[in-house]
């Protein structure tokens, strides 16, 4: 997987952004889990994908954020939101900017906001 992945990036640097594309395709779907691999596919197809290619690039982040395995990890989804956001602001488009922001404070309330245990439940625990 390491070789496929270090040939994936050799694609996308020298000219071939839609092979290497194929190669991490193959990987992520494979090892959904891997945020180091999904990590490099993103820098990737920002730095090499193209300008031209917003929307390959915005629905790359949109899969990964949908990824359950991801979503139950804060912090690998602050990772995604991160670089969501840089690569948003980059492009200078604001109505995208808040709406991601929206859904940073959404995701972030549903997992940090859990019911606790009621006062019952801590009684019977002592």
């Amino acid at each position: 997987m390491n070789l496929i992945s270090k040939y994936g990036m050799l694609e996308f640097k020298y000219g071939q952004p839609e092979n290497g594309r194929t190669m991490f395709e193959g990987i992520v779907s494979s090892y959904p889990k891997r945020m180091d691999i999904w990590s490099i596919y993103m820098d990737m197809e920002v730095k090499y994908g193209g300008k031209e290619n917003k929307a390959q690039a915005r629905h790359l982040f949109e899969r990964c954020l949908a990824n359950e395995q991801i979503q139950k990890k804060p912090k690998k989804m602050k990772l995604v939101f991160q670089k969501y956001m840089e690569w948003e602001m980059a492009q200078g488009n604001k109505k995208a900017i808040e709406k991601l922001r929206g859904r940073v404070e959404e995701y972030l309330e549903k997992a940090f906001n859990k019911p606790e245990a009621s006062d019952e439940d801590e009684d019977m625990m002592e």
